[in-house]
């Protein structure tokens, strides 16, 4: 199976995504994959999914996970998803692990929006509320850092060194959110997260394009229309925006004229298509 793949400033993402058959977008350098929507037998070892919300084509593909997991004698998955499908999600597995016969080691995570989660030294992630049919959440990561604190920039090198001594931190952590997945939602996701909207790498669903689908019928389902996003276009501070979950009412080809004709100048040169190569 072809998939797509997209590497900024050497933080690589690859995947498929296609609205209503699968999702599933996998960072290998920070273990983890936002949604497990395909069955893709050589992702098992990544150690963490990033559950947007229990559509099939978005969840499908996590009982084979934990039970390939569990099978190969890997380490415990975690799942993180929204809070009120933790019970839920813990009844399907318990189910699952009854019908094949042994036991799913894996650990579920209900997570309240704005929780903050380790991921490795110098990331975490955070979910945050989308606006689906369903419960669901979106995801930033973010990247930190160790700056000096701004009452010590005055301080010699010797003055900061007695502080330390003493015990006292001379530095203070800051963040910025490198990347932010949409999962399905309408396009306020993106107008009332100001984190969503500055960060380097934008993941953003958009299901429709055209007339096929008008603005109102993708609002109806939970779901975004470029035309909103060119209507928009302003409110994206992104470096890069990556566009994800198509409708299949759209070949590639279709895709790629259609994006070309409409995107605004503002956008032209950070916004593209999370497609399989030679389309």
């Amino acid at each position: 199976m072809l998939t797509a793949s997209f590497e900024y400033k050497g933080t690589k993402f690859e995947g498929l995504s296609e609205g209503g058959i699968r999702t599933s977008i996998i960072c290998p350098s920070l273990d983890f994959m936002f949604d497990f929507g395909f069955i893709n037998p050589d992702k098992i070892h990544i150690g963490r999914i990033l559950l947007s919300h229990a559509h099939l084509d978005h969840s499908c593909g996590i009982p084979y996970y934990v039970s390939q997991r569990s099978l190969r004698k890997l380490p415990v998955p975690k799942i993180y998803l929204p809070k009120s499908l933790e019970p839920k999600m813990s009844q399907i597995l318990k189910l699952y692990s009854e019908i094949e016969g042994f036991d799913y080691d894996c650990e579920l995570v209900g997570l309240e929006f704005g929780t903050r989660v380790d991921l490795k030294p110098g990331y975490f992630f955070k979910p945050w509320e989308s606006f689906h049919r369903v419960p669901s959440q979106g995801y930033t990561v973010y990247e930190t850092k160790r700056k000096l604190k701004k009452e010590w920039t005055s301080l010699n090198s010797e003055e900061i060194r007695n502080k330390k001594d003493l015990g006292e931190d001379p530095t203070e952590e800051i963040s910025v959110p490198l990347v932010s997945f949409s999962g399905d939602t309408k396009i306020e996701y993106v107008l009332e997260n100001e984190d969503v909207r500055k960060s380097k790498i934008l993941f953003m669903e958009c299901t429709y394009y055209c007339e096929k689908r008008d603005v109102s019928r993708a609002r109806e389902w939970g779901h975004t229309h470029f035309d909103e996003i060119v209507e928009h276009a302003s409110a994206f501070e992104n470096e890069a925006i990556v566009l994800i979950h198509p409708s299949k009412r759209y070949s590639y080809r279709e895709l790629n004229d259609i994006l070309r004709k409409k995107v605004p100048p503002i956008l032209k040169d950070r916004i593209s298509l999370f497609l399989p190569p030679k389309t």
